[in-house]
């Protein structure tokens, strides 16, 4: 059993409550994986929280409170790649990480796989 550390290649805020009243913001993030072998596997997303602080530089602490695999990565050789299956089905949250399975379109557990880049996240947090 292996865990496949995703690497957060980008982050963009999508929501904001821009009136000033709550703290909740959405971002998404676009992240890439090694090689994922399969059900021994697990996926993870690690300080998610964090480096949104570090692109935000406002000096705001965030505290996960969610993710979402909202759209399709790809291998190397084409195959789609999703985050915990293609029924939107919601990643673990464990602190400041996300942990799931890869998976193809049809929403079964990835068996064999080359690198994957590109599979977006959306993530809750609030921002203190």
């Amino acid at each position: 059993m292996s865990t496949i550390n995703g690497t957060i290649n980008g982050i963009a805020l999508v929501y904001g409550n821009w009136e000033g009243v709550g703290s909740r913001k959405g971002y998404l993030l676009s992240c890439s994986f090694p090689a994922y072998t399969g059900s021994s596997d697990t996926a993870t997303i690690t300080g998610v929280g964090a480096a949104i602080a570090t692109t935000t530089k406002n000096g705001k602490t965030n505290t996960l409170r969610g993710g979402i695999c909202v759209g399709a990565g790809a291998d190397t050789n084409g195959q789609a790649v999703y985050a915990t299956g293609a029924a939107v089905q919601a990643m673990t949250v464990s602190t400041d990480d996300l942990t799931g399975n890869l998976s193809v379109a049809a929403g079964t557990e990835i068996t064999a796989t080359t690198a994957s880049t590109g599979v977006l996240m959306l993530v809750v947090v609030d921002e203190s």
